[in-house]
């Protein structure tokens, strides 16, 4: 189970109850036996050579659910054993494996924890998987916007104070729902939070989807299972070392009904789950297990030397990310061309600012190529400065959009419920005469896939302005590329 070309991530000798799915497979793979089962490419043999060249032996573990390798729909064999492992890393009392992302998760945790009319506090931005999940459960959204930082230039987290307000506002709320950490890598008082929701006999559910590495290593923050969230997705993928795609749900017992949440994550799940995937989730936990710490720590201490603004309290960062925030447009444009000179692809620019994702497997080398580029910009932007062209960071169009947006949030209640919103019928029009009209679709800048809009939500005026402006400045999901926007009828 090792490899010519394994750094510092790469698994010790493990032993096969370590990583239970893929010593099945491997084990299925060695019989050589003549695949006459799915899936079409009998086991690479004929897989078109453009990519059977790159996936090699890995094709011989893409099997399908034969005897001895479990089904995900009904694990009781190598896959329910793994899950137990990555459970018990956590400390959570169930983990379910998704190989349908962090999406399948979000959507399955609010579908398993809230029935039809049940109200779920929206405690901040939220990823469009969770209105996806409102839809699916019928379950009614009370929205309760966070401040848009200037200096930051990032949505920030609820603090326990905020939720605490919210939930007095809102009585009838079954459940709160709450990201953490933040597309820019902002993590929330979740302990603090879990108490002021616990006080009221309430489930949190906490979308982790960035955070499947914290706690992992002194100078990470805890992860929300250790500060007390009941349900907590996070996506594998985005910052441990798996495959696209992979990502598990943790429950905590007692104030939910884990069940519930397997079921519905099974209502959502494919019936012939790629292995490759399950294989994924399995190394995962089995490294989270063995050489996760050391390499956390490697990492920290590499990427201690990049430039990071004072989180701002009661929040605190997620040291593995740096959201470089910038004047405007133009010099967000001169940041991604100073990386790209240097080699390095960040993980997204927009008009307020460039995010870098590093992680694990990454060298010393690789940090100090981002840094040279960050030196570049900052000489740049001051010859941009002193020629008069710089942008200044707290007057732009982009900011009194966001704050108009969030205003709106919290004036203007739904009109219509989100369900009721997916399955009425819709029309088109231009974005300029949208005023007073409902929204029949989400507006979403993508990345990072938080809603400006969401279906259901009357249209004022200063929204319709707010999002003319930001249109011209970021790309905007929902909105066609004729500048119309879709709308109840």
């Amino acid at each position: 189970m090792t490899h010519a070309h394994c750094r510092t991530n790469c698994l010790p000798p493990l032993r096969p109850d370590e990583v239970p799915i893929l010593a099945e497979l491997v084990r299925h793979a060695a019989l050589g036996r003549i695949p006459l089962h799915v899936p079409g490419h009998k086991r690479g043999r004929g897989l078109p050579s453009a990519l059977g060249a790159w996936l090699g032996a890995a094709a011989l573990l893409d099997l399908t659910e034969l005897p001895g390798l479990d089904n995900l729909q009904h694990p009781n064999g190598c896959i329910a054993a793994s899950q137990r492992l990555a459970a018990a890393h956590y400390g959570s009392d169930d983990c379910f494996y998704s190989v349908g992302g962090s999406s399948a998760g979000v959507m399955a945790a609010l579908l398993g924890c809230l029935a039809e009319g049940d109200a779920v506090l929206l405690a901040g931005a939220f990823h469009v998987s969770a209105w996806r999940g409102l839809v699916l459960s019928g379950a009614l959204p009370r929205l309760w916007p966070t401040p848009f930082s200037d200096a930051l230039h990032a949505l920030l987290p609820p603090t326990a104070a905020d939720v605490a307000e919210a939930l007095a506002a809102h009585p009838d709320v079954r459940a709160v729902y709450l990201t953490s950490p933040t597309y820019q890598g902002l993590v929330a008082p979740v302990a603090e939070i879990a108490k002021v929701v616990h006080q009221r006999g309430l489930p949190l559910i906490v979308d982790e989807a960035h955070g499947a590495h914290l706690g992992l290593a002194p100078g990470l923050p805890q992860h929300s299972v250790a500060a007390g969230a009941d349900v907590v997705i996070q996506s594998v993928h985005k910052t441990l070392p798996a495959l696209a795609q992979t990502a598990w749900v943790h429950c905590r017992r007692g104030r939910v009904d884990a069940e519930r949440v397997q079921a519905a994550l099974r209502l959502l799940h494919t019936t012939s789950p790629s292995y490759l995937l399950l294989a994924s989730l399995d190394a995962a936990q089995a490294w989270l297990r063995t050489a996760g710490r050391a390499e956390a720590e490697r990492v920290l201490q590499v990427v201690g030397r990049l430039p990071q603004a004072p989180a701002p309290d009661p929040f605190a960062w997620d040291p593995f990310r740096r959201w470089f925030a910038t004047r405007g447009p133009d010099d967000s444009r001169l940041l991604l061309q100073a990386l790209a000179d240097a080699g390095v692809e960040p993980e997204y620019g927009d008009a307020w600012g460039v995010l870098c994702l590093f992680g694990f497997g990454l060298a010393a080398r690789d940090v100090m190529r981002c840094e040279a580029a960050l030196a570049a910009w900052q000489r740049q932007r001051g010859e941009a400065a002193e020629g008069g062209s710089a942008e200044e960071a707290g007057d732009g169009r982009w900011l009194r959009a966001w704050h108009t947006l969030a205003d709106e949030w919290r004036r203007v209640p739904p009109a219509v419920t989100p369900r009721e919103a997916y399955q009425r019928s819709s029309e088109r029009v231009p974005l300029s005469a949208c005023a007073g009209r409902v929204a029949a679709d989400l507006i979403t800048p993508y990345p990072p896939g938080v809603p400006l809009v969401v279906p259901g939500m009357r249209l004022t005026a200063p929204v319709r302005d707010a999002l003319c402006e930001l249109s011209s400045l970021v790309e905007l999901h929902g909105l066609g590329r004729d500048g119309q926007i879709r709308v109840l009828k």
